[in-house]
């Protein structure tokens, strides 16, 4: 595959004029999007471009960029390379305040850095560039170190004997099969320690809307472009990732590409159709400043050497039979996917969103979220109620409570944001049951809060407590201010169980 350009759209400097990368800044959300600020310095002013997240492979701090192409950056003069070896080295993180200045903007930030000692010499490295290099090399694995726990939607994996298997599903597009992102994912998923340090990082974006994880790889031998001054070596580059341990002997491949096809005239035993008016997942190519993304990024920008080279056997599991024709049998299930795909992406997103409520009256649904609508729609009408909206989304995947019983199906959740006129605010969560004793959620706060961060870290830990609300999560919660009850459901009318929910709010 031929690698595309990638190219800033609407560059804010002369024609030939170098700007100078000076800063990234930390990803944030703007719509279905994940983006990033850049800092270019040109001959008269700096100046603020914000970039698909996507983006952060093809910048380098101090490497100057001309014309916006982000494939060419360069370096001026003779730049120091030195290779760094700081296996054995406990990391200590480090952060303090930053301010950039330049033309109609003065942000603060913070630097955030990750310091390592060796023999009186300080080592200092950017957390965003050991994500960038050493843990999401590709670009799939950049979008994905963001989310919480998506990985189950393009694979499921399992190691015996030193052998790793690993069963891609149709999300994990194929042309992602090439051995060098194989072999990173190997790395990943036979180090307990990187993988809880991936893992960490979309945590932290999730419940605490930060940047920030531990250091946890005990060997880490680089080879990096820095500025180095006495006994102070700051990182400005990973060039390269050396001696890498995949402790796995094998790696089994297994897709759905590698199968071989053969139609059948029976028909379906279901179908999927998505209650999208357009298509299940919407291309979105771009949006303030976002760029042309490349599908292969400079191989030379970011390498990776290993200690050894697993064998890949790509495998097939059988043949894949495609079944055209539908009957009176054929299922059918309704897909609730409101999520957008972006140029940015690679195999779609399905996580927790920081989505935006809605007014109430938008809200249309079936069945047990219904019911929590109609009552939300009485308790709407009381003069001590200055506005209700809602949100109804899709459960985080992690476990099989993450579907309804039929497997299939994602579960789904509604919030409802009670604001009285008083100013008091009320969160009500109510999760699809089916037969579940799960009973629905209240919470009661006097003043305004972060609603976003307590949703999210309460969803997923019903996941990860397969259909129960942690306590633990709750308790934190309740020390925030936060009045927490769990309100069971009865068989009243909606009109008696308004007025039980109203009470319980006052």
């Amino acid at each position: 595959m031929s690698e595309e350009a990638v190219i800033i759209k609407n560059w804010p400097f002369e024609k030939g004029e170098n700007g100078k990368l000076i800063w990234i800044g930390e990803p944030f959300k703007q719509g279905s999007k994940w983006m990033v600020c850049a800092y270019f310095k040109g001959v008269r002013a700096t100046r603020k471009i914000m970039l698909d997240w996507a983006s952060i492979h093809f910048l380098s701090v101090d490497k100057y960029y001309t014309d916006g192409d982000l494939n060419n950056g360069t370096t001026i003069g003779n730049p120091q390379v030195l290779d760094i070896n700081l296996n054995g080295i406990k990391a200590e993180y480090k952060e303090r305040d930053w301010t950039i200045w330049g033309t109609g903007f003065n942000e603060k930030t913070k630097s955030k850095t990750f310091n390592f000692l060796k023999e009186g010499v300080l080592y200092t490295i950017p957390i965003i560039e050991v994500i960038r290099v050493v843990l999401a090399p590709n670009k799939f694995m950049l979008n994905r170190i963001l989310e919480m726990d998506t990985f189950e939607n393009y694979f499921t994996y399992g190691i015996k004997e030193r052998k790793l298997d690993i069963n891609f599903t149709s999300e994990y597009e194929s042309k992602l099969l090439k051995s060098e992102k194989v072999n990173h994912l190997a790395w990943l998923l036979t180090n307990v320690s990187v993988l809880r340090m991936f893992n960490s990082v979309g945590q932290a974006i999730w419940e605490k809307e930060e940047l920030k994880y531990e250091f946890l790889l005990d060997r880490f031998s680089i080879r990096a472009r820095v500025e180095k001054k006495d006994s102070f070596v700051r990182v400005l580059e990973i060039l390269s990732l050396n001696k890498k341990r995949i402790n796995a002997e094998e790696i089994n491949v297994y897709h759905p590409s590698l199968e071989e096809s053969m139609s059948s005239k029976d028909t379906k035993k279901r179908k999927f159709v998505s209650n999208n008016t357009k298509s299940d997942r919407e291309l979105e190519p771009g949006a303030d400043g976002s760029t042309k993304e490349s599908d292969e990024i400079n191989t030379f920008m970011i390498n990776h050497e290993y200690e050894t080279i697993p064998k890949i056997n790509k495998k097939k599991s059988g043949r894949k039979i495609i079944r055209n024709n539908e009957d009176k049998n054929t299922k059918t299930y309704i897909l609730h996917n409101d999520n957008l795909r972006t140029t940015a992406d690679t195999g779609g997103e399905d996580i927790i969103r920081g989505l935006e409520f809605k007014n109430l009256a938008e809200f249309k649904d079936k069945g047990e979220l219904q019911e929590f609508i109609e009552m939300l729609r009485l308790i709407e009408k009381r003069e001590a109620i200055k506005t209700i909206d809602i949100i109804i989304n899709q459960i985080p995947k992690g476990k099989k409570f993450s579907k309804l019983n039929d497997r299939i199906t994602r579960r789904r959740y509604a919030i409802g944001k009670i604001i009285m006129v008083d100013g008091r605010e009320n969160c009500l969560i109510e999760v699809e049951r089916e037969d579940k004793a799960l009973s629905m959620l209240l919470l009661k706060a006097n003043k305004q809060i972060s609603w976003k961060k307590i949703y999210s870290s309460v969803l997923i830990s019903l996941v990860g407590d397969s259909g129960k609300w942690c306590n633990r999560v709750i308790e934190k919660i309740e020390d925030n201010g936060v009045v927490v009850q769990r309100i069971k459901h009865s068989k009243k009318d909606k009109y008696e169980k308004e007025k039980y929910m109203y009470d319980k709010m006052n």
